[in-house]
């Protein structure tokens, strides 16, 4: 953060336990130490409350920022005409990391003729990445988390409710998204989200998708939801996500598509374990293309 190329003032660690950590001799950096386990939006709410800037962005400790990421943002929306608004919010494309390969997030230019939540939730292509906001991403004012707080007692999907509340709640929201890839996302490590169950997605998406379109709640369904249940591994599971998302949504052809071709993997797969054993010392293929990368620091 202290790298950054435009000025930054303050940073706020919050830290979830009593570990060391190896801080800067910065005066500008100050932490806070819960010693009760907290989740990641109580963590980000008081890094909030204790900010005294107009701007926020959020850092997760696995995610790295390209030097140059506040910078583009600030100026992208002072370019805008928004840098006197309270109702903007301002995000980058994300290099994701996996373990054999990365990908460029979103894979389709936001769409500013739609609301925020379309955006999050409808599927225009078969592939993964159609839309990802996370947090580190983003850029907004301090007095936009204190009109709409982030749910402190939430223990998934955190930054995707926010943006929905956020959606909902905020006439005029206008979001920004500059295409380059100023945000690395590391997906390697035992993340929040890979350690939803698919039962526990089911719970959200029924509470915080039921005021959504049929377009938009059908294609989550297909689309995300879709894809905890095929990494639960069980062919009960991904057709009733499949029976479920077309019973309470209209999904789209992209979603439909992405839905089956998970379901004909997963008989794929199961087929296969049924007349032969797993070699050892496989590898899953490559999970992306080639991006233009930056170098860590």
């Amino acid at each position: 953060m202290l790298g950054q190329t435009h000025p930054v003032t303050e940073v706020h660690v919050v830290l979830n336990s009593e570990t060391d950590v190896d801080l800067p001799s910065d005066p500008r950096v100050r932490l806070l130490r819960y010693l009760e386990r907290r989740n990641g939006n109580a963590a980000r709410m008081a890094g909030v409350r204790r900010c005294t800037g107009d701007l926020v962005a959020f850092l997760d400790d696995d995610d790295l920022w390209h030097p140059t990421k506040i910078e583009r943002q600030v100026r992208d929306v002072a370019e805008a005409g928004l840098a006197g608004s309270s109702t903007w919010i301002s995000s980058t494309k994300v290099v994701v990391d996996f373990a054999h390969g990365s990908e460029t997030w979103p894979r389709a230019a936001y769409d500013p003729s739609r609301s925020l939540e379309n955006n999050l939730l409808r599927r225009h292509r078969v592939q993964r990445g159609q839309a990802f906001l996370p947090s580190s991403t983003l850029l907004f004012p301090r007095s936009l988390p204190a009109t709409v707080p982030l749910d402190e007692g939430l223990s998934l999907h955190q930054d995707l409710s926010w943006l929905l509340q956020l959606s909902r709640n905020v006439p005029g929201l206008v979001v920004r998204q500059l295409d380059d890839a100023l945000t690395r996302y590391d997906a390697i490590g035992d993340g929040v989200s890979r350690s939803i169950s698919l039962a526990r997605e089911l719970d959200w998406a029924r509470e915080y998708l039921s005021s959504s379109t049929p377009r938009d709640r059908g294609d989550y369904y297909l689309g995300s939801v879709m894809t905890y249940a095929r990494r639960q591994g069980t062919m009960s599971g991904m057709l009733g996500v499949f029976s479920e998302g077309l019973r309470v949504g209209r999904p789209g052809a992209a979603a439909v598509g992405y839905a089956c071709g998970a379901v004909a993997a997963g008989v794929v797969k199961a087929v296969a374990a049924g007349v032969r054993q797993p070699r050892r010392g496989r590898t899953e293929p490559d999970e992306g293309a080639e991006v233009r990368q930056w170098a860590r620091r």
